[in-house]
């Protein structure tokens, strides 16, 4: 089963899958939380509104996709977001993502979506606003940046988290570019277009790396993807 009805019901359904979903394991009670107060319905292009309970990527334009809710809740589990971080979304799409770790970094925290195509990234900063929780609105938490995100933003870091919500080429991504502007401790999460789903982690002592294969995402674009 890869659908659901209702918002709740997409959770429980990401809950369910997540013991065979890329290896298998629990998800994150506080991501599956945080992904309760953030209706994906909000997020989709109305043409689209009849698949937003499917636990599978919805395209929304511009040859984008939001991503496949089970793939959001595994990275943003494997990000260990907390209060307080400063977390670079590159290539937010339609803001769902985002709304979801501005969740989990509230209060203090902030997260810069950066949207490489300018309507997208128009959409979102409405979604955002739109959509909200506890009274309050997605985007008081999220700074939205319109352009190439795939060298990051070195003058905004160092960030705590750092999220590719699109696939890169192997032959020619430099994630070491991207892991210099992360602080101490912090961790990167990137996905190849089609292949493994990277992590790594920045300690003093060196680089901790961790792999996951059979992922497929949109391709990354800028002029390091």
């Amino acid at each position: 089963m890869r659908s659901a009805e209702t918002n709740e019901e997409l959770i429980r359904l990401i809950k369910y899958r997540a013991d065979q979903y890329l290896g298998g394991g629990i998800r994150d009670g506080r991501v599956l939380e945080a992904m309760r107060l953030v209706d994906r319905a909000r997020f989709l292009p109305h043409s689209v509104l009849w698949a937003a309970y499917f636990d599978e990527p919805v395209a929304i334009g511009y040859g984008q996709t939001c991503s496949q809710p089970s793939m959001v809740a595994f990275m943003l589990d494997k990000l260990e977001l907390s209060a307080g971080q400063r977390v670079l979304e590159i290539g937010s799409g339609c803001g769902y993502a985002a709304a979801i770790a501005s969740v989990l970094v509230h209060p203090r925290g902030l997260v810069f979506a950066s949207e490489l195509v300018a309507e997208l990234s128009t959409a979102a900063r409405v979604n955002c606003a739109t959509a909200g929780f506890h009274g309050g609105s997605f985007a008081e938490t999220i700074v939205f940046l319109e352009g190439d995100g795939s060298l990051g933003f070195p003058e905004r870091g160092p960030f705590d988290r750092i999220l590719l919500s699109a696939g890169v080429r192997t032959t020619s991504f430099c994630d070491q570019v991207l892991i210099e502007q992360l602080a101490e401790g912090g961790i990167l999460v990137y996905p190849e277009a089609r292949g493994n789903l990277y992590r790594v982690i920045r300690r003093s002592s060196g680089l901790i790396r961790d792999r996951w294969p059979g992922v497929a995402f949109v391709p990354l674009k800028g002029r390091n993807a």
